[in-house]
């Protein structure tokens, strides 16, 4: 029983970290990370408190930005889905239509 006991521990343990290694919360601090420190790509998608932008306002901030910042953008999104950071909803639809597009 002792055994069954510390087995079931060490997959705890080895499967929680596991999980929690290479994942990132969706927020501000991670996306300006994950942009180099431009706030100004970061910008587009969030407003200062971290929450995601009305859908006109991010597209007006999309059609607004430069081509750099719209690569810029797309190179974070795609960091973000390779790092595996767990998008809201919303995040990781405009990250998917801004890298494939």
């Amino acid at each position: 029983m002792k055994k069954l006991i510390a087995a079931t521990a060490l997959t705890a343990l080895f499967a929680t970290g596991a999980f929690a290694e290479g994942v990132q919360s969706y927020n501000r601090t991670a996306m300006e990370t994950m942009a180099d420190g431009d706030t100004a790509v970061v910008d587009i998608m969030m407003d200062e408190e971290g929450n995601d932008r009305e859908d006109a306002d991010f597209q007006a901030r999309w059609d607004a930005a430069t081509p750099e910042q719209q690569a810029k953008l797309k190179d974070t999104c795609a960091r973000g889905i390779e790092e595996k950071v767990e998008f809201s909803e919303t995040g990781a639809a405009r990250c998917k239509i801004v890298t494939t597009n």
